[in-house]
């Protein structure tokens, strides 16, 4: 008697590994997506936004008021120019000389304020926004890890419940987790984690060199 050969099933929904791979990762972006919308990553999410429009704002202040703070100089600079010569041109009293010198004065606290104020935002404001952005970015991370790992579970578990119908109809069955849509939500869900640890220690080394920068410009901080 021949021996009964079996045929060889193969379940294909695409016609290439390509466009299947294609197929998956489209899945996941997708998933992805809507995961990022949802209440805990959709609010981690946009609390990292603001941190982010909130350094980026202070970065143009400071590069804006630095401008202004060169600019007034030199306008500092010419009008002392100026109010020198009128005294050299009138000793007694110039005409004029009280005018120039409010001018000069004005110019002068200005020249202070703005420099002050682009000081603080270099020294105290920004470095504490940076320092908030990379809590944020980690919290972000974190959120999302979470998400996905969630829903990659209830796929899988989805899929498992399938798989044991199988396995009893046919007495066993075995797939790659990894190259389905839950493991590969179970790969990004790993990644944000380490991106979030990576942030969370970033953070926590600024935060240190910035308390010990900060008792050494004013020493009164505890």
């Amino acid at each position: 008697m021949a021996e009964m050969e079996y045929p060889q099933i193969e379940v294909k929904t695409h016609e290439s590994d390509a466009e299947a791979q294609a197929e998956l990762q489209r899945k996941v972006h997708e998933i992805m997506e809507a995961a990022g919308k949802r209440e805990g990553p959709g609010a981690a999410i946009a609390a990292r936004e603001e941190c982010r429009r909130t350094v980026e704002h202070l970065r143009e202040s400071h590069g804006r008021l630095t401008l202004r703070a060169r600019e007034t100089q030199g306008k500092v600079r010419e009008a002392t120019a100026r109010l020198d010569e009128m005294w050299i041109a009138e000793p007694g009293k110039p005409k004029g000389v009280g005018e120039a010198t409010r001018a000069l004065e004005d110019l002068e606290r200005e020249c202070r304020s703005v420099s002050r104020a682009a000081l603080r935002i270099a020294e105290r404001r920004l470095p504490q926004a940076e320092i908030d952005l990379l809590f944020c970015e980690a919290e972000a991370n974190f959120a999302m890890c979470l998400e996905l790992r969630e829903i990659g579970q209830e796929r899988f578990r989805k899929t498992a419940e399938m798989m044991s119908e199988a396995a009893l109809h046919e007495g066993g069955i075995a797939f790659d987790p990894s190259n389905t849509v839950s493991g590969r939500l179970f790969a990004q869900a790993a990644e944000h984690e380490r991106r979030g640890n990576e942030h969370l220690r970033w953070a926590d080394e600024r935060k240190v060199a910035f308390e010990r920068l900060a008792r050494e410009l004013d020493p009164t901080i505890q």
